[in-house]
């Protein structure tokens, strides 16, 4: 600018090489580096260098003309590898929104939001639209540039966590939405912006963002939202009272910690001026010199809002709470606490032979089962409530020598992904996590509901005193699984095994018991809405080895079946084993598929045959135990 008139530069390649010098200002820019800035690594011209260098004299011939008549004009040096662009910093705004951003920055973290959202209002009135937009129009895209870009997306960032610290909830939500569109990746916008709904009053847009992130999240990446997004979400779901609109505009807004309500002891609540501004979330405070121990948290919701001859309502709450209450302690478990219609109830080991949690997690799912019976279906239709159950399973810290029976820290964790289940269950479902599912596969019936994250629903009771014993065996065949997994993981060498057979061999079983027993590799279904792509598939590769189930496969499309020859294709090492069951019409039909695999097995199931006597006493035991009582 001379005097506050624009300047009037040469074409493309000048005011490109002025960008890059400026944005590198006061440092040498080696000429490599100008080059590739300018043409890019593979389409640099022979004559580059000289173009280069008229651009670096046509720029200092503009110095010279328009330098001011107060202060030194910024020179254009030549260095031993390149050029270096000596400038005062405060006459670059780049400089100056890096500086007050980062005094912003300081503001908001010394517990002091106004004066942060001051500042950073005032940094963030020195864009006025997209750096060096003419030059991105072109095409050109630099690291530099990039960096900025997102450090004014910080600041922003920044600046609405000052504003919501403030109680200005209202006046940031039209930006924070613009910003969500435009950024639709920044998770920490769209946590201010849940808050930011949640505090104007609009809790269901407040979890409807947090579905939008989720879907986006693992359609694009398989990912789950960040644990923040998560404690924020559970926040909203319990009307927690520490996410509310603060009560002075002065005083920070996040919280550090809060309690759910559901059994936990009082919180020590930090003193105001102690509490940083970005603390997370926590729902339990850090024990002390102790272990962790497997739980499994069952969540029941009872609504009657919509019975059709409940009148007294409280009355209805108050019964549905004593069967609750007797159904879990009658199989081990605690109540933990209860909230409106809502209650928890808790199950753990209680002895070391427990220690697994598998005998832990079917008690807990016992218990769902009973009191489905006894809520829904022992009392006529039009008193019963609308009943949805779900259980997760995780691990809690525990304190030497605790009893069971004593009131149990409550991992966050534990909690929103019991939420997040019950969300998903139906009227009169039991839905359960993937690893509660896994310790009780062998006594308690699943379905699987489709979609990226498997959800499993509970049928029933595999076994029992009477029934009689399954009389096939699988354990040669889960043998050769196990194996090859363990060859997948040592080699790193993808492998497909392709079971095949008759219609009701078994193979669906074969695949779904393998799943179960799985352990320290990722598990992944093959089928419609599935998250198995190549780039997923190697990126979790990257960490463990992963199994990829593809059953039904002959009812597959092509795309699927290409799918599965490419990823046994991969570029490098991959601890990858794909197990396929299929009907012989997949070869009818693709009669080459698989075969040009180099690491490929086929498994075909035959019908099993047992020994006759084993067979015979199988017969006799339900009447054996049947006339003994």
């Amino acid at each position: 600018m001379d005097d506050d008139k624009p300047i009037a530069l040469g074409g493309d390649r000048q005011r490109a090489t002025l960008a890059l010098l400026l944005l590198n200002a006061n440092r040498e820019v080696a000429t490599s580096k100008l080059l590739e800035g300018l043409w890019g690594a593979e389409e640099t011209p022979a004559t580059a260098r000289k173009i280069l260098q008229n651009a670096v004299r046509a720029l200092r011939v503009v110095f010279a003309e328009h330098a001011p008549g107060d202060t030194r004009p910024p020179a254009l040096l030549t260095c031993s590898h390149g050029y270096q662009l000596q400038v005062d910093p405060e006459k670059i705004d780049m400089f100056r929104f890096y500086r007050k951003a980062q005094a912003g920055r300081a503001e908001l973290a010394a517990g002091r939001p106004g004066a942060a959202a001051a500042a950073l209002r005032e940094v963030l009135a020195l864009w006025r639209g997209q750096a060096l937009a003419d030059l991105v129009e072109t095409g050109h895209s630099w690291a530099v540039l990039t960096a900025l870009q997102n450090a004014r997306l910080d600041a922003m960032e920044d600046c609405y966590e000052a504003e919501l610290a403030n109680g200005r909830h209202q006046a940031v939500l039209g930006e924070l939405e613009a910003m969500v569109e435009a950024e639709p990746l920044r998770e920490r916008a769209f946590h201010q912006l849940m808050l930011a709904l949640y505090r104007s009053g609009r809790q269901a847009d407040a979890l409807a963002v947090y579905q939008q992130v989720r879907v986006r999240l693992a359609e694009q990446f398989g990912l789950e939202p960040g644990r923040e997004l998560r404690q924020l979400q559970h926040a909203i779901l319990v009307h927690d009272p520490s996410i509310a609109a603060p009560a002075e505009p002065a005083r920070p807004a996040l919280v550090s910690r809060y309690g759910i309500g559901l059994g936990a002891g009082p919180e020590q609540v930090e003193p105001e001026h102690e509490r940083p501004v970005l603390r997370p979330v926590q729902l339990v405070s850090p024990t002390t010199a102790g272990g962790r121990s497997i739980v499994s948290a069952v969540l029941i919701r009872a609504g009657f809002g919509a019975a059709g001859r409940v009148t007294d309502v409280g009355g209805a709450l108050e019964r549905t709470a004593t069967t609750v209450r007797e159904e879990v302690e009658r199989l081990g478990g605690v109540v933990a606490g209860s909230t409106g219609s809502v209650m928890l109830a808790l199950f753990r080991p209680a002895s070391s032979q427990e220690d697994c949690g598998d005998q832990a997690a079917e008690r807990a799912v016992c218990a769902a089962m009973s009191l489905r019976q006894r809520i829904c279906f022992d009392v006529p239709d039009g008193e019963r409530p609308q009943l949805r159950l779900a259980i997760s399973t995780g691990e809690i810290p525990v304190r030497p020598g605790d009893a069971f029976l004593e009131r149990l820290p409550v991992n966050g964790a534990l909690l929103v992904d019991c939420e997040s289940l019950l969300q998903l269950a139906e009227d009169t479902q039991v839905v359960v996590c993937d690893r509660t599912r896994k310790l009780t596969g062998s006594a308690i019936r699943y379905a699987r509901e489709g979609g990226f994250r498997p959800q499993w629903t509970v049928q029933g009771r595999v076994r029992d005193s009477f029934a009689r014993p399954e009389l096939s065996d699988r354990e040669p065949e889960l043998d050769v699984l196990s194996s090859l997994l363990e060859r997948v993981r040592r080699r790193s060498r993808p492998h497909l095994v392709l079971v095949q057979g008759a219609p009701g061999i078994g193979k669906s079983r074969l695949l779904a018991e393998f799943e179960r027993q799985v352990k320290n590799a990722v598990t992944m279904r093959l089928d419609a809405g599935s998250p198995v792509t190549k780039r997923n598939v190697a990126k979790l590769a990257g960490h463990r080895p992963v199994v990829v189930f593809a059953d039904d496969l002959h009812l597959a499309d092509n795309a699927a079946l290409e799918l599965v020859e490419d990823l046994l294709d991969p570029p490098g090492p991959m601890p990858l084993l794909v197990v396929a069951a299929a009907r012989p019409e997949l070869f009818r039909r693709r009669p080459g598929w698989g075969a040009g695999q180099l690491h490929a097995s086929r498994m075909t199931l035959e019908p099993v045959t047992l020994d006759p006597l084993a067979a015979a006493a199988e017969g006799r035991m339900p009447r054996l135990c049947h006339a003994a009582g």
